[in-house]
């Protein structure tokens, strides 16, 4: 954890530094939390250097015109509202620079990341893009967000939305559309029903399902991302 610190310092800047955690109350030795507080020690050793706050905090900077210039330290993020208070922040433009330390590479959040086209520090690298495809087709799952992805109009829209792309030969992928979905704005929430989805289909079942768009959906979508901007 020394090294991998000092290339964390080096990414985040000149401190103090904003470290953003599931309680505030847990963020000191022998708590139920240490895990956090000994990642934040490692990370910056002179507590004078450390200003914590809860993740929820983040969320509520969107809307409130305000960016956070110091640098943020994202602490394990992992129950779906602290999820979400870290988009709303991230997507709105609240936070200049942020750094998420996670627990395990299979956290949803990792695959958020990606999507968003983030470094990892361990490697120094970053994944392609989405397919900018892939991404318009998770615009549309989006939109049936309000009623839920894991049934009804939102169930059919996934389940004919990856059906198209996989016989138009995209991967039958969970990571590649998750990320997808990400990049166009999905929630956590919902992600989790996509997938479950897209996992199902990979393990071969058969969901019955209302059609919701042309035959030709993937080529109309290709043609929506490579039409000329007006």
């Amino acid at each position: 954890m020394v090294p991998q610190s000092a290339v964390i310092r080096e990414w985040l800047g000149e401190p103090p530094y904003l470290f953003a955690v599931k309680d505030i109350r847990d963020f000191s030795p022998n708590s139920r939390r240490d895990a956090d507080f000994e990642t934040g020690k490692f990370i910056a050793p002179d507590s004078a250097s450390r200003k914590v706050l809860a993740i929820q905090q983040l969320g509520r900077l969107d809307g409130a015109d305000r960016t956070v210039t110091s640098a943020v330290v994202v602490l394990h993020p992992f129950e779906d509202a602290d999820l979400e208070a870290l988009a709303r922040a991230v997507n709105g433009g609240s936070l200049e620079r942020v750094f998420v330390m996670i627990w395990s590479p299979r956290d949803i959040v990792r695959t958020w990341l990606d999507g968003l086209g983030a470094t990892n520090l361990h490697t120094s690298a970053t994944l392609p893009a989405p397919d900018p495809v892939m991404v318009e087709a998770g615009k549309s799952m989006v939109n049936e967000e309000y009623n839920g992805l894991g049934s009804g109009n939102g169930k059919d829209a996934v389940v004919q939305l990856v059906r198209a792309f996989t016989a138009a030969g995209y991967p039958l992928e969970v990571d590649a559309w998750l990320r997808a979905y990400f990049a166009a704005g999905g929630s956590f929430r919902h992600a989790k029903e996509v997938e479950k989805l897209v996992t199902e289909m990979k393990k071969g079942v058969k969901h019955r399902v209302k059609d919701r768009y042309r035959a030709s959906i993937v080529e109309i979508l290709r043609d929506r991302v490579t039409a000329p901007a007006k």
